[in-house]
């Protein structure tokens, strides 16, 4: 009971961080990362990592994808524009965060700019089953219009580097596996 209750105050702290950005005032500033735009190999094991544009605000979750690397577990969230109906392209993502809790082995992302879903479900938690660190992927139902939140339980608190791409625009998260 206690996990579960846990677990519950860290996703509602987590939904709520997104709601009163004021509240990031309240976490100790040097447990407050910003997302570069390429690797450089900072990895950091507990906080809270921003980053992307908060002004962009309509976008397409196209795919949540992982892929096992030498040394690093890597997952990449896609994204593309979105505008009247179409795509477009976007220079970097929406406004993000990523909260990384080692107490409770979870990473809990917040994705905002009015995401859409383009992607399938089943093969993501397909994949996600697949890694050696993950135990189980939470892909929450979308409650706020301009923000989509989901978790992902780890089997053990890693270190973490958070970053972004463009051209396709994409937040990529590395987990290290070993030395």
């Amino acid at each position: 009971m206690t996990r579960k209750i846990s677990t519950l105050v860290f996703v509602i702290s987590a939904i709520a961080l997104s709601q009163m950005p004021q509240v990031i005032a309240a976490l100790k500033p040097e447990k407050v990362y910003l997302a570069e735009n390429r690797p450089k190999k900072v990895f950091i094991d507990d906080g809270l990592i921003t980053g992307g544009d908060r002004n962009i605000d309509a976008v397409i979750l196209k795919d949540i994808r992982r892929a096992p690397n030498q040394g690093f577990e890597r997952w990449v969230i896609d994204l593309e524009g979105f505008q009247n109906g179409e795509t477009v392209a976007i220079p970097r993502p929406p406004y993000y965060q990523v909260a990384v809790n080692p107490e409770e082995k979870r990473m809990v992302f917040t994705i905002f700019g009015n995401p859409k879903f383009n992607f399938n479900s089943k093969k993501v938690l397909a994949s996600f089953r697949k890694s050696p660190l993950v135990s189980s992927l939470e892909l929450f139902p979308k409650l706020e219009e301009q923000s989509w939140t989901f978790s992902v339980n780890l089997k053990k608190g890693v270190p973490v580097e958070v970053f972004e791409l463009s051209n396709p625009v994409r937040i990529i998260v590395d987990l290290k596996t070993g030395k």
